[in-house]
């Protein structure tokens, strides 16, 4: 197993990875009032379907069919399941292991309140409402599921930057899926993207280990300041005793 560099898990291209979660939390924000207040992309949601589902026959529909499973959360889930146990007992690490079992639990948790908080009918209804009971489209669930858990497997594992962009690839492949099959409205998508992305980078915060070169440039950085400081405080003590 690869041993995770301090680069890996930055946005495609070496932008800083802070930009990410800010890209995320925005879309997802924006995403949520424009349904909420029925603005211009509640608006296109109607218009990408004005012409009916696509058919569900065809290349089309079997490539988009295939794409669509790498948000199934049973095969996703499972995977990073699998990728934190390889790498908690590598590292002989259970508390790993703890803390990745529960970003898994609250992935799904996030994702199905906010389902079933605002409680979106999919396009497959024939109408788009919300707060009714019963109906989960938004955020997609599978837009969510393939983000969180594909870009957690590429930070979890030290991913080289080209494997981290194809996890970034198939996650917005999923997402454009959904749609293109009919099974979400394009903000369902956007949404469900911009959650994934969220609980992922929270995950590389709160779950994935520092690699170890940057845990021991932090060490030796805190214990130059610390010198820093001690040779700075003796200086003015001298100083003080000469005066």
């Amino acid at each position: 197993m690869r041993v995770p560099r301090p680069g890996d898990g930055r946005l495609p291209g070496g932008a800083p990875s802070r930009a990410l979660p800010v890209a995320a939390a925005l879309v997802t924000a924006a995403a949520t009032l424009d349904v909420l207040a029925g603005g211009p992309l509640r608006h296109l949601d109607h218009q990408v379907f004005s012409g009916g589902l696509p058919p569900r026959s065809g290349a089309w529909y079997w490539t988009w069919r295939t794409v669509v499973n790498g948000g199934q959360y049973w095969i996703v889930g499972s995977l990073a399941a699998v990728a934190s146990a390889a790498v908690a007992w590598h590292r002989r690490s259970l508390p790993l292991l703890a803390r990745a079992g529960i970003w898994l639990a609250a992935t799904e948790l996030v994702v199905r309140a906010a389902q079933t908080a605002l409680a979106r009918t999919p396009p497959l209804a024939g109408r788009d409402a919300l707060l009714d009971g019963g109906h989960l489209s938004y955020p997609s669930g599978h837009a969510a599921n393939a983000a969180a858990c594909l870009l957690f497997i590429a930070a979890i594992t030290g991913a080289s930057r080209r494997a981290t962009i194809a996890a970034h690839a198939l996650a917005a492949a999923v997402a454009v899926a959904v749609v293109a099959l009919g099974y979400h409205w394009p903000t369902d998508a956007l949404a469900g993207w911009g959650t994934g992305v969220l609980m992922a980078c929270a995950a590389r915060a709160l779950v994935v280990p520092a690699p170890p070169g940057r845990r021991g440039a932090r060490s030796a950085a805190g214990q130059s300041r610390a010198a820093s400081s001690s040779s700075a405080a003796s200086s003015s003590g001298r100083e003080n005793i000469g005066q």
